[in-house]
């Protein structure tokens, strides 16, 4: 909730000063950014230390939860990317960033689905 309210006013003070200095404006919401961004990260490195806890205690193979990180951040790099290009007009490249998100989604799991695949056909007798 912090956080969305500190981006609503970080917002609605860029608006007011952009009519007034751009530059100041810009430097605003850059420091709003950065402030949220560190909010963040401190809060993603508690919910990786669940991650761990939870690792540690039930019998999950690590590769797997790895293999989904690895799929999450690669969603939230290429949204936040892809919003930025939004924010500059740069629609064809925010449609290109969005795309290449998913096919290295994709890449990134692919493993898994070797692996889902293989279990399948081992429980289906060979025949899919």
């Amino acid at each position: 909730m912090s956080i969305c309210v500190s981006a609503v006013i970080t917002s609605l003070l860029a608006v007011f000063l952009r009519r007034h200095n751009a530059e100041y404006s810009l430097i605003l919401t850059l420091c709003g950014v950065t402030l949220i961004i560190l909010t963040i990260i401190g809060e993603l490195v508690l919910a990786l230390d669940s991650v761990r806890r939870i690792v540690d205690t039930a019998p999950v193979n690590i590769v797997y939860v790895e293999i989904l990180l690895k799929c999450v951040g690669i969603c939230f790099i290429t949204e936040f990317t892809s919003e930025c290009c939004k924010d500059a007009s740069q629609n064809a490249l925010s449609s290109l960033v969005l795309m290449t998100g998913r096919v290295f989604t994709l890449l990134t799991a692919f493993p898994m689905f070797e692996e889902f695949l293989a279990f399948a056909m081992k429980l289906s007798g060979g025949k899919i």
